[in-house]
């Protein structure tokens, strides 16, 4: 890896879900982005569910690929790639530590959500095997 995990970026796509600038980037800070931009203001906790999603649906393979660069940057899979936290995450706070640690060790944290493959504010009508963590809801189609 030549550049730090977290470096500011710039959306050079043609659109929110164009994620041209983070194509090619290591897993790691993938992965680290996403679970900050999601779930900076949850429990550590909860931004391992967060994460656990991500690995769950690499793992399955139909949510984009097998990669994590391939999951994470699927349109329409994670909103929070989409916003400023993800482009430019806060690198000197307690939310981007976390989410770096866990995402450079996911296979080895602890799993609260279990083979889950979504989360959530919101708890879809189609949704089971729910659980709630923090403000997030973790469960699987129905």
């Amino acid at each position: 890896m030549s550049y730090p995990y977290g470096e500011p970026l710039e959306n050079i796509g043609t659109d929110i879900w164009d994620f041209t600038e983070f194509v090619g980037r290591d897993s790691v800070d993938l992965l680290a982005r996403m679970i900050y931009s999601e779930a900076a203001d949850q429990a550590y906790v909860g931004k391992q569910g967060v994460g656990h999603v991500a690995l769950n649906r690499r793992n399955n393979g139909g949510f984009g690929g097998s990669t994590f660069e391939a999951v994470l940057l699927a349109r329409g899979q994670f909103r929070g790639m989409t916003t400023e936290m993800a482009r430019k995450p806060t690198l000197n706070s307690t939310a981007w530590a976390e989410s770096l640690y866990i995402a450079s060790n996911i296979t080895t944290q602890y799993n609260p959500i279990g083979n889950r493959l979504y989360f959530s504010k919101g708890l879809p009508s189609w949704a089971v095997d729910e659980i709630k963590i923090g403000d997030h809801w973790f469960y699987n189609e129905g």
